[in-house]
Formats: C-alpha cells, structure tokens, sequence
C-alpha cells in the first residue's frame, strides 16, 4: 500500500504541475477601458471594496467586491484640485492616502486623505514626486517615498526625500518629518565605492538630488523602514523611532558570467589522518593539547595539482597565544602576550584535497628557519620596548622557574626573549622562482623564503632599527626597503594578505586595518583606507602602492559589527585580485559580513611616493578627500558574503585562492582551536562553486531564445520591494526591474554596440558588439569607465531579471537567477521576453521585467509573488525558508481576459478576503483593469510536497545533458503519469537527456522531492 500510495501522491503533484494555471484561478477583472490607470491598488477590508488610482484620469476609483466574481463600480474621486495625479494609494483602518504629484513635478506634492467612502478629510504636503506611500503596521505613521525626478533637460532637480507623517494625534493634527540627505552630500564617493550609484547630470548632481526614493517596505515592529532606490540600486534604511538614516545599502551587481554561489566544506583537521598535536601546555594543572591549526593565509600549488588532487599551503601565525595581558605588576609600558607553547616554531603546511573522493591528506610540515638554516624562526615579537612583551605562564609543573610579572587574577608569567625575525604570519605564496613568501602583522614585514623554509631575505619598513627602548643597526631586523609610515601600523594590525603578479614579479602586500597615521587618536575607526604597498620580488623594493576603501569601517552604518580588515588575497591576473574583507563576528552568525571582492588595480593611482596631502596623512582624508587630490582608489565589485552562502567556518577567515572553473577556496584561522584562543577547533576548507545559471538572452535581433553566460554586470535596481521576518531575522524581497535616466538634459542609456570597449578587458569587442550578440543589449555610460576616458572596462546591463532576498544588513541570501527566462520559455515559448506581443522583443532591454512583488502567509507557509510587467505573468515561489526557495507556479491566466501589465499586486489573506479564500488583487497598468485571483488549495498541497526538501537541483528548467544536484544522492525520477522513467544511486549528476519534454518529479532516498522540467 505504501508504494501505491506514493504513486498516487507523486500523479496528484505531477498533475498539479502540469496544471499550475488552476493554482491561480481569475476570477473577475474589473475594466477602465483606459491605459494608464489602476497603477496601485489598495483594500478596503471593512466595506470589501477596492481602491486604485488612474494617472490617465487624475482620479481613483472604489469598486465593490464582496463578491469577487462581480466586481462592481462604487464611485471614481477626482484629484485633479489637489495636484496634477495620484501615484500611490494606502489605506489603514478608515483612512484613505493617496500621494499626488504636484505640475511640475520638481515642486512639492501632496498626501490627499479620504474616507472610505471617498470623502476627503485632510491634505498635507510632501516632498518632490511622491511616488509611493505606506502605512506602519500600527497606522500611527505613514511614510512617503519622495522621488524627486529631474525635468527633462535637468536644469531643475530637486532632492530626493521621504515623508514620515505623524497620525497618532489624528489625521487633523498631523505632523510630517521630512528626511533628506544632505548628511550624505560629502560622502558621494564613499557612497560610489560601496557600489551605490551616484552620477544624475553627468556626475554633477549632489548625493541629496541623485537619491531617488520609490518604494517602501515597513517591517512588522515598525521599528525600521527600507527605501528602494531604483536608480542608485540602494536601500536606504530608516529608523521610525527617531526618524533618521541609518544607512544606505548597496545592493550590488549580478555577475553573468558566473551563477548561484555554493560552498562545500571540508574540516581538514578532522578529514586528515594522524592530524599533529602541537604540544600540551602543562600551566595551571595542565592544559588540553594544543593542535596544527591557525591557519592565516592559503595557497593553491596549479603547478602540482589535477583534476582530481588540489595541492594547497597554509600558513599558521605567531602560534597559540592567549589575549594581551596588561595591569600588571611590576607595570609594563607594553602589555604581555603569553604564548602557550613558547618553543613553537614558524612553519607553512602543505596538504591536499581530492575532489573526488572529499579526502584530505596533510603532506608536509616545512619548519622556517634564519638565512643560517638552523635557527628557529618563532612566532614572537621583535623589538623590546615596541612589540608587546613575549612571555609563557610559570609554575611549579612548567619549565620556567623565575616569575617576571604577575596580573590582577594573580597568574605568573616568565618572560621570553625576543625574537628579532619572529613572524606573527599571515598570507603566503610561492613565486615564478619557486620561493615562498609570507608577510606578518609584526612589523609588518615580507619574508621571502627558500623551498626549504630557510630565510632568503626579510623587508621591513625604514627606520625599524631604531623603533624600541634600544636602537639597533640597520638591518637588525630585516632589510629596510619599506617605506617607515607603514610603522604606524596598529598594533598586530600589520600586512594580512600577500598576493603575486607573476608577469611584473611583483609581490603585493595588504595591510589588514588602516595605519594608525598620523596617531591612533586621529585615525583608529575614522577611516576606511587600507594601503596596498607592491615591491619588486628580486630587490624587495617598493614599485607600487595604492589605496583600498574599506565599505564599512569609518560610517558602519546598520550592521552586527565593524567591517574593519582585511583577511587574504590573491591575484587573479591582468591587474585584479580576489580579496576577503571582513568583521570579526563568530561562526553562528549567518548575517556576518566577511565579504570577497573583485579589485582591479589597473587605473588606480600609484601613490608611491607621495607625502601630505594638504596638510593631511592620506589616513585621515574622506574618500571624496581623496578624490580631490587625484587620488583614484582601486575599483571593487562585491562577489559573495562568506556567512550567507554557508561557509561559517569561524571568526577568522584568513585565507583565499583561485581554482580551475572559476571556483574559490576559503580557509580560516581557528586560532588553534579551543585549546589555542580560537572558538571552535575546526579549521574549515570551503570550496565555493558557481552554477553557471545567471545567463539571460541579450539579444532582439537574433532570431532565438538564447539563455547564455555574457561578461555584463547585472544591476538589481528592484522596483517594488516587500519584507518578512523568519525567527530573530528580517528579510527584504525585490522584484529586479531595472530603470535607466533618460532625459533630454542628461541620458545614460546606450546600447553595447555604441561604447567604446577596452580592448584588454574585451578582446572580442568586435564579436561581442553583433546585434546577435551583446550590441542590441541597453547599457549605461554612467558606470564601467574606470578612468573616465571614454572607453569601458566593464559592461553593465539594466535589472537582473530575477526577483531576490536580502537579510537586513543586506546580504544577497537569494536570488532566482535565470529561472524566470526559463520558465518564460516553458510556459510561453512564442511570447518569450515579448514585447506587446512580438517575441522577444524585451530581450535588450529588461526581459520579462519584474516589477512588481508582494507576499503572503497561508497555512504557516510565506509566499512570494512576482509580476512581470512586459510579460504580463505573475510566478508564485515558496520562500518560508529564505535560503531554499521552491518555485510553486506560473500565472497566464490574464491572457484571454485582457489585462496587460501587471504594476502592482496585493494580497488579501482568507480571514480579510470578501469568499473567504486567500486573494490577489492585481493593478494591470497598461489595460487599465484590476484583476482578482484567487489562490487556489492544490498550490498549498504542491508547496507541501516541494518543501519537504534537503537538496538543490540546477539547472531547472534543463536542456540536454546532465541535471546536477548539490549533493551525492540517490533515487528515482518519475513521469507525469506516475511511472518511473530512471533510477540512480549515489550520484552528483543524472543525464536526462533520453527522457522527452516534460514535467518530472525526482524523488530521494534521504532528501526528499523536488520537481524539474525538461525542455
């Protein structure tokens, strides 16, 4: 019975997929007749009425749905004494809002309240355009999203702004709170380099006129509100309790020549046999044994490596090592630091993954050693009266008879000498020559070593030997190549990241948190400059420095805590490097910032060399301080946040390298475990995978539906945004339009074929530039030119097709990739990307163009729903769970009816709803018809079924070829009839390119059910 039951179950859902249009049933549409009208909607639960405005008529229209079948015309209100149209309507309660612009729209608007029976009751004025508004939960404020839009020829554009407007003593007695940006004014290229777009004019407009405030989302405390700010691809997050910014968050760019980022994690110290133990501190009746680990740098060896077998090096730091220890008697003038195992000694370890297998094999240990080959290089500190003081614990079980110092908690110390060339290391490499190199925090210093570990030379900055109590000889602790400023490094705080650019033989050095330059007073988290310092691997001489932006160290904004270091690097070639920037938060929390980006250095500007600037240390200039002095930092692009994707390794990750195919390899500093300082004892390997699956077709004059990979950057510039909150943790949802400034005084908007390509970054330019190819695809002149000479390093693109899921400190947590052209494509293949009925006609543009997005809980599950503008469809997504987010279905059913252009859609849960059954009420712009639709219970029984789910498939929809899975898994796969088509046990991959269009269910062993479609 049990099988029978399974068939049965598994024909129901197959049924139910292939026909999802009953899971979204319209039921009535309510038709103006007019275009441009029913732009927003709202519902009155009270009279079961619904609200919509209509631009075309400067008007909003009541209609009655108690019956949702019949709905019926109530009365239409004319706006046109209170401005020249409405672009909004709310209702909370027995209040009506409804935001009307003023003529022209640069001027003042208003908010216009009704009864529910259309009766006006007040008006108040808002800002400039004000294109959206909402209430609190609680109805004692409503907040207005102020756009703020230009004229046309861009002489009059004023600022962007939003609206808070106090209800709680009524209507009549309403306040209003307007918040502008003037704060930001000399924070633009701050702004810039966090990747939020600041350019209206041709760059001349202030950051206070470029903010374009559109769409609002409040979350359920009302404590916050997030603004969408389309055009600058930001949310600008508010705090209702004083009415304030707290930040702004950049939304980033969409890769598409890269996908969905996963990361698969290997504990090495675990996965190795015979993991070493370092030795056991026998202090304080004995101490757990202390284990390799400590990991501070990583290095993958391409030349030694396979398919199969990745040979990596890690670099441990100063050893296991407890918190600096100060107070002490007798006092010190710098703090202790009590090494566990005093005798521990530098070294770099090598080991190696098998992808296959998952097998980890430790290979080699290589100890480090002085230029005599004999003497140990130790992890302590150098310089006495300037380092922190190197000491162990001392007792009657230790070797160390004589106590030196003893803290409040009356624990002894011994202190230990010094060790002129000790490293606290951090970063490794091997260059063109076969040769190690290292930096440390220490100094800091570049240590170049031999194939042995044996000392090749050690650069330091200028003026070490006389830093301390004594003042030694020039070259006591090193080779002093080094510019002396990078001295003033915080303490510990030294280089972090090492990377080599074999081509030029330079070796590169990051220091991990700004220079405490001129004084830690001045500087320490008041600036976001980190230094790049490249020096010739032969001689060790300086050749190269540049300045880095931290994006969140000086302003940190809203955020767990300070993004103030970097963690490793590694050079990728032509002039970039993957870089890990990070906070210091620990393994459990998943919306810790511990990002990796993209820099390029090819036309940043060398600042070797140079002194003061205007009577400042580079460390205290502003980034748009440094942009006056000519300064152009590096340019970055974000590419994942560490936590959100699911390597939550530790504290500490301290280590990247590139892999074959684009994949990424993370390492973290345990600290050498629990037994060490660390708070965990894994030393985690993350493995982290694109799946390819962010192609879109770009292209309106190639005749084909082509969902491919193409060199662009997709900007996210959601339209309507919508929140939710999943145990202690809100998230924002935004529908990916995309929009462009076009105006007669300024436009961006370009196709590909007319930019100027750099022929490095573009060798192909001229292929790319085909009409079949990139040329037809729109593109901005506002973003690419990285030295603003006319020619582009980097192609950007409108939207990114796809709606996704941000945590609250704006972590990308998901986003549905290429899914919506493929199910375009499946479901409506002769209208794929159409534009009013041509297919492919929106394939330049914006694709199906999701605009707009709401969401709704039914039975303890939360559902997304996402309308396509130009494609007039609306998909249905599980999203409960944040991170594995199931498609449900794909509405078409408008098509014979009429409605065209969904622009806003409202859910009305069952105990709201006039039937009693959970509803979607949808504004289609261009009809100028309301739709109503009512959710079906067979999608709750598909969602039931997809969710019970513990693995991920792609790509879905798929071609010929293989359907990959995230996991080694076994099963089955079953067709819409219920009967099983293939079995396969064990497998990363199935090929189901023998099986025949269609819908099919795979069902696991372990891990549940999901659906795909075959093409």
């Amino acid at each position: 019975m049990k099988k029978i039951t399974f068939l049965a179950s598994f024909l129901a859902l197959s049924f139910m997929a292939v026909n999802s249009q009953n899971t979204l049933q319209h039921l009535a549409s309510y038709q103006t007749g007019v275009t441009a009208s029913a732009e927003t909607v709202a519902y009155d639960v009270t009279n079961q009425q619904a609200f919509f405005t209509n631009s075309a008529g400067n008007s909003f229209t009541i209609i009655d749905i108690s019956n949702p079948s019949t709905p019926t015309l109530v009365k239409t209100v004319d706006l046109s004494s209170y401005g020249a149209g409405p672009n909004s309507i709310a209702i909370h309660g027995s209040l009506v809002a409804v935001a009307v612009e003023a003529s022209p729209k640069q001027n003042p608007g208003s908010v216009v309240f009704f009864d529910l029976n259309g009766d006006y009751v007040h008006q108040i004025t808002a800002g400039a355009l004000p294109d959206m508004l909402t209430f609190t939960p609680d109805g004692m404020k409503l907040l207005v999203a102020n756009e703020g839009e230009p004229s046309d020829d861009y002489t009059n554009d004023p600022e962007g702004t939003i609206s808070v407007i106090d209800l709680s003593s009524g209507v009549l007695a309403a306040s209003v709170t307007s918040i502008n940006f003037n704060s930001y004014d000399n924070k633009k290229a701050s702004l810039q380099n966090k990747g939020i777009r600041i350019f209206g004019n041709n760059g001349l407009a202030t950051v206070s006129q470029d903010m374009e405030p559109e769409y609002i989302t409040v979350l359920a405390d009302g404590t916050k509100a997030y603004v969408g700010c389309q055009e600058n691809n930001a949310l600008v997050v508010i705090n209702l309790t004083t009415n304030t910014i707290i930040d702004i968050l950049p939304l980033g760019y969409k890769n598409h020549m890269l996908g969905t980022p996963t990361v698969t994690s290997y504990v090495i110290n675990e996965l190795a046999a015979g993991w070493p133990t370092l030795g056991t501190p026998v202090y304080d009746g004995g101490q757990a044994p202390v284990n390799l680990g400590g990991f501070s740098g990583l290095f993958y060896d391409a030349a030694n490596s396979t398919a199969t077998n990745y040979v990596f090096y890690a670099i441990p730091d100063r050893g296991p090592n407890a918190d600096a220890v100060s107070g002490v008697t007798p006092a010190s003038t710098k703090p202790l630091r009590p090494f566990k195992l005093p005798d521990y000694q530098g070294r770099i370890v090598k080991f190696t993954l098998n992808k296959t297998t998952g097998a980890i094999t430790l290979d080699d240990q290589i100890l480090l050693t002085r230029q005599d080959g004999i003497t140990p290089i130790t992890g302590k500190g150098n310089i006495p009266g300037f380092d922190e003081v190197p000491v162990t614990y001392t007792d009657v079980a230790t070797a160390y008879t004589n106590t030196d110092y003893v803290d409040g908690a009356s624990e002894q110390y011994h202190a230990l000498p010094y060790d002129e060339f000790g490293g606290d290391f951090e970063g490794v490499l091997i260059d063109k020559d076969g040769n190690f190199w290292a930096c440390d925090e220490y100094r800091p210093a570049m240590y170049k070593f031999d194939a042995s570990g044996k000392l090749i030379d050690r650069f330091v900055p200028s003026g070490t030997s006389l830093l301390g109590t004594t003042p030694q000889a020039i070259g006591a602790y090193g080779n002093e190549t080094l510019p002396a400023v990078y001295s003033k490094r915080w303490d510990n705080r030294g280089f972090e990241a090492i990377a080599y650019d074999a081509a030029k033989h330079v070796v590169y050095a990051f220091i991990q948190s700004p220079l405490d330059n001129p004084s830690s007073a001045a500087v320490r988290n008041k600036t976001d400059v980190i230094r790049i310092l490249g020096v010739n691997a032969d001689t060790g001489i300086p050749v190269e420095e540049y300045v880095y932006l931290l994006e969140r160290n000086k302003d940190a904004g809203y955020a767990s805590s300070r993004v103030d270091k970097i963690g490793d690097a590694v050079y990728t070639g032509k002039g970039k490097f993957l870089v890990i920037e990070r906070d210091s938060e620990g393994p459990t929390v998943t919306y810790g910032k511990k990002y990796i980006f993209e820099i390029d250095i090819n036309f940043a500007t060398n600042i070797l060399g140079n002194g003061n600037y205007g009577g400042k240390e580079l460390e205290e200039l502003s980034a748009d301080e440094i942009i006056a002095q000519n300064i152009r930092p590096v340019h970055k692009n974000k590419v994942v946040n560490l936590p959100t994707i699911g390597y939550q390794s530790s504290d500490k990750a301290e280590g990247i390298a590139l892999l074959p195919n684009n994949e990424i390899a993370v390492i973290n500093d345990n600290d050498f475990g629990l037994a060490g300082a660390g708070i965990t004892d894994a030393s985690v390997l993350g493995i982290i995978s694109f799946a390819n699956d962010y192609g879109f077709d770009a292209s309106d004059k190639d005749n084909a539906v082509n969902i491919t990979q193409h060199p662009t950057l997709g900007m996210f510039m959601p339209d309507a945004i919508t929140s939710y909150k999943v145990g202690n943790l809100n998230y924002i949802v935004t529908a990916n339009e995309g929009d462009s400034r076009d105006y007669g005084g300024y436009s961006e908007e370009v196709r590909v074929k007319n930019l100027a390509l750099n022929a490095a970054y573009y060798p192909t330019a001229a292929t790319l530039k085909a009409d079949a190819n990139l040329g037809r695809l729109k593109t901005t002149i506002a973003d690419g030119d990285y030295n603003g000479d006319g020619t582009y390093e980097q192609i950007y693109s409108y939207g990114a097709r796809s709606f996704s899921i941000f945590d609250e400190y704006g972590n990308l947590v998901f986003d549905s990739a290429n899914e919506f052209s493929l199910k375009i494509n499946s479901e409506e293949p002769t209208l794929f990307n159409e534009d009013a009925g041509v297919k492919d006609g929106r394939s330049d543009d914006k694709g199906g163009e999701p605009e707009a997005v709401a969401i709704g809980t039914i039975d303890g599950k939360t559902y997304a729903f996402i309308g396509l503008e130009r494609q007039s469809a609306i998909l249905m997504y599980d999203i409960t769970n944040p991170k594995d987010v199931e498609f449900i279905t794909y509405y078409k059913g408008n098509r014979a009816l009429g409605d065209t252009a969904p622009e806003i859609i409202k859910f009305i849960p069952a105990t709201d709803s006039p039937n009693s059954k959970n509803l979607l009420l949808v504004g289609y712009e261009v009809s100028g018809s309301v739709g109503v639709i009512q959710i079906d219970e067979t999608v709750l029984s598909i969602s039931e079924e997809v969710s019970k789910n513990d693995f991920k498939i792609y790509p879905n929809p798929v071609n010929n070829g293989a359907l990959k899975f995230n996991k080694t898994i076994s099963g089955s796969i079953y067709n819409v009839n219920g009967q099983e088509v293939k079995r396969f046990n064990d497998e990363n991959a199935v090929d189901v390119s023998q099986l025949t269009s269609g819908v099919y269910i795979i069902k696991t062993t372990n891990y549940g059910v999901k659906r795909f479609v075959k093409l």
